[in-house]
This record gives C-alpha cells, sequence and structure tokens, in this order.
C-alpha cells in the first residue's frame, strides 16, 4: 500500500457522502493473496474512507467504482457487506455489486488462470449429512458418498437435503440472467494473460483442460471450509447435483454471505462473482495435499491478473450501460 499513490481514509462521521455506481469486493489485501491490489493500481483513487465494521477502508475511484475488502469467510464477508449496506457514510441504492478475486476449480473442467462468471451461489455449509449407518452397516457404507440426481422425490433417505424447521429452504442463490448475460458479454472481449509454467503445472493433472484460460459461466460454491481432495470434491459435486446447478465451476469463502447479505437488503438482483482459477481442489499425481493445496506461485499470479482484467471490464460495462436501469433518473 506504501507505494501506492492514494489518500488516507476519512474517518467515520465525515459529512461527504459516497455514492458510488459500483462496488468491488476483492477478500483480501494482505500479501500474498493481494487481490485488491491490481484493483487501485489500475484505477485513480480519488477519496478514502473508513467504515464502522468494515475490514478495510473504502477506496473510491474517479469513475464512481468503490474498493474494499471483505475478510476472509462467510462471517468476515457477511459483516463487512451488512456494515457497508448500513453505513450512513455510504448509499450503494444506485449500486452494481462484484465479488471479484481467486478460487479454486476441479481440474476436469477448467483451466488455471481462467475466470468463471458464477449463476448460481451454492452455500456449502447449510445442509443435513445423515450417517444413518450404525454397527456392521458402518464399515460397509465407509467412505460412500450418496449422489442424488435432484433435491426431491429421492426413495433413498441418504439422497436427500432434508428440510426442517431451522433449515426450511435450499440455500443456493440464483444470479439475475441479465446481469450475468451482461458481465459474460463483457468479458468476450477481454485478453486473458497466459503462462507457461501455469500450462506446465496444469499438464501434471491428466484430465485437466489442454487449453489455456478461458472466462466460463457456471456454479459456485461458497464454504468456511479449506476442503482439498476428490472426496470431498465427490460431495461438493452431490450437493450442486442436488441443488439442480451442478457442474460446479469454482470453490470460494465469501460469496454466499455476500449474497445474503444483499438478498436482506433487496439488492441480490445487482450482483455478481467474478472468480479466476488459482489452484485445483485436488492433487495432482504423485502429489500431496499440501503440495497441492495453493497450486504454485505462477498459478496465483495469473488467477489475480485475469481476475482483475476480466472484473475490470464487466465493471466498467455495468456503470456505462446500467443493464438494470438502477441509476437515479433526473439526477433524483
Amino acid at each position: 500500500m506504501n507505494d501506492l499513490a492514494i489518500p488516507e481514509p476519512r474517518e467515520p462521521g465525515s459529512s461527504e457522502l459516497i455514492q458510488p455506481a459500483a462496488l468491488v469486493l476483492p477478500a483480501v489485501a494482505e500479501p500474498p493473496l493481494t487481490e485488491r491490489r491490481p484493483w487501485l493500481e489500475r484505477a485513480d483513487i480519488v477519496d478514502a474512507l473508513s467504515i464502522t465494521g468494515g475490514k478495510t477502508p473504502v477506496y473510491l475511484t474517479a469513475d464512481d467504482v468503490a474498493i474494499t475488502t471483505t475478510g476472509i469467510g462467510k462471517s468476515d464477508a457477511a459483516t463487512t457487506v451488512t456494515a457497508l449496506l448500513a453505513s450512513p457514510e455510504i448509499d450503494l441504492s444506485a449500486a452494481y455489486v462484484v465479488s471479484a478475486g481467486i478460487a479454486g476449480g476441479p481440474p476436469e473442467r477448467i483451466a488455471l488462470g481462467s475466470v468463471a462468471v458464477a449463476d448460481a451461489v451454492v452455500d456449502w455449509d447449510r445442509k443435513h449429512r445423515w450417517d444413518r449407518a450404525t454397527g456392521a452397516d458402518h464399515e460397509s457404507q465407509a467412505g460412500h458418498t450418496a449422489r442424488p440426481e435432484s433435491n426431491e422425490g429421492s426413495d433413498n433417505p441418504d439422497a436427500r437435503l432434508d428440510l426442517l424447521a431451522y433449515r426450511p429452504h435450499d440455500y443456493v442463490h440464483h444470479l439475475d440472467d441479465t446481469l450475468v448475460d451482461t458481465a459474460c458479454k463483457a468479458a468476450d472481449d477481454v485478453s486473458l494473460q497466459t503462462d507457461a509454467d501455469v500450462r506446465t503445472y496444469q499438464a501434471s493433472y491428466p484430465d485437466a483442460p489442454a487449453s489455456g484460460p478461458a472466462v466460463e459461466r457456471g456454479p459456485t460454491v461458497c464454504g468456511d471450509e479449506f476442503w482439498h481432495g476428490p472426496r470431498y470434491a465427490r460431495e461438493v459435486e452431490w450437493l450442486c447435483d442436488a441443488y439442480g446447478v451442478s457442474p460446479y465451476l469454482t470453490t470460494q469463502m465469501e460469496d454466499a454471505a455476500t449474497a445474503t447479505a444483499l438478498e436482506r437488503f433487496g439488492l441480490l438482483n445487482r450482483y455478481l462473482s467474478v472468480r479466476a482459477v488459482a489452484n485445483y481442489d485436488r492433487a495432482a499425481p504423485g502429489q500431496s495435499v499440501e503440495e497441492s493445496f495453493d497450486g504454485n506461485e505462477a498459478s496465483l499470479a495469473l488467477a489475480l491478473d485475469n481476475a482483475a482484467r476480466v472484473g475490470g471490464a464487466i465493471v466498467d460495462e455495468l456503470v456505462e450501460s446500467d443493464p438494470l436501469e438502477i441509476k437515479p433518473k433526473n439526477g433524483v
């Protein structure tokens, strides 16, 4: 931050109200996951404001785009976004909201450095998983993962996502089709960066694409757990199957919370999740999970760059075209 020419943030209670046209929400500012930095580097930052309950200051660009971090995980994200929505210092009534950062992904579906625009956000944590096996049955069912075709009508009690009094509905957010279409169209014109070292690492996964990064559209799965490996990937697929939104493209830790906060304030329809794949969600042959978990430095750098490239193009298009017509008319 010290080498960036940005203003010192004003303290809460300042009289000047921020009314951005878009709000960009990377999760992290600190190295090595510097998701925020490319957004600040590429913008003309004209104002900054500390928000009570926020993780880091809100920075405002000359193009009326606000940028701040949520923090890692659903609790941080929900707290930050709710603080922003309820703050008297910032007015988000005419703002698009974009989560932009890195994610994991399944090697058989997406290239490293690819950017996924989510059409659905699945909450990994809000579900029931019943282990009804006892005694000898427990040994015979060890390691088995149910893979239901849908959330309804199954005769197998282990293949259902039960709705109970404290889980009254499914926890999947379907994002606005018009907004997702607009984002994907804007992303089509972006030249994604490539990296030879990343392609070499990607080739260590036999089922990974032979191609380089691309822009994709599909579900993202959000959870507070740092999971890794094929067993857990099968469970993620099971959950997406149950919700009817599989196959998933990315996994991350904030977007279900961000979507929930926006939904509570009636603003879910203007939300987008834009995530670049920095690592795969399981080890390559011959790797340990510890060796695999973070991908490598090259894949992280590539994902950070491509996430900002695509996210920036999408935000520019949203601010310029206002596809949902949320800007005030005639200055009102």
